[in-house]
């Protein structure tokens, strides 16, 4: 499977396209395609802008990378797949720093984001 950048961004210099999680092939008729999104100051999850996407097609249930196009450093981000059946779904939360995620306990969420 190839990855590639959204065309906008595709050979800019500095464009980073970081990989949140990979996703084996699931039943699309119960879960929905995996999604993600900033988590603003207040923990709030902000889904008014596309920051990354799935490289699975959306609605087949096909195998894919979950990913960030260009992460900010010590930004916060929600992730997560929606279980219309069961109590499979839900979400995580991860924090970008040096280059990688590190994954949130809700409990910490309201401190990582005051630094």
């Amino acid at each position: 499977m190839i990855i590639r950048p959204p065309r906008r961004l595709r050979g800019q210099k500095g464009y980073k396209m970081k990989t949140i999680k990979k996703y084996e092939e699931f039943n699309a008729r119960r879960y929905g395609n995996p999604w993600v999104a900033i988590v603003g100051k207040n923990g709030k999850i902000d889904f008014s802008q596309k920051i990354g996407g799935y490289t699975g097609a959306y609605g087949k249930g096909e195998a894919g990378e979950l990913y960030i196009s260009d992460p900010v450093e010590g930004a916060v981000y929600a992730y997560g797949q929606k279980d219309y059946r069961g109590s499979n779904g839900g979400y995580r939360y991860v924090q970008y720093s040096n280059g990688e995620f590190t994954e949130i306990e809700k409990s910490d969420l309201i401190e990582t984001l005051s630094r």
